[in-house]
């Protein structure tokens, strides 16, 4: 599959995981293809996103700014959900990423 090809039958699972720490984290999944295989996940609490993750074959096919999509959806729909924020502390990808997606984007730590 060529980069950039966008997967078209994503499916999320919103949850609220414990994690053992003090913050409370919101937590998207995304699925993909006949057999829903697991595809990415991204982690925030109401400061910031702490993880976001796209397996290597699902990169830059459109994941990661779908998953941020649906936590504001979420967001949108329900108080008790934050939406999710950029971190300061991003990669260069993510830095791309942030950037492309738009939202405040504070300066990297």
């Amino acid at each position: 599959m060529p980069a950039n090809d966008k997967i078209s039958d994503l499916q999320f699972r919103y949850d609220n995981p414990e994690l053992g720490t003090s913050g409370k984290y919101h937590r998207i999944q995304a699925f993909a293809g006949p057999n829903q295989a697991h595809v990415g996940e991204m982690l925030w609490t109401s400061k910031r996103i702490s993880n976001i993750l796209v397996g290597g074959q699902f990169q830059r096919r459109g994941v990661a700014t779908s998953m941020w999509n649906e936590g504001h959806r979420l967001a949108s729909e329900n108080a008790r959900i934050p939406a999710p924020k950029h971190s300061s502390d991003r990669t260069n990808a993510g830095d791309a990423w942030a950037r492309a997606v738009g939202g405040r984007v504070p300066r990297r730590s």
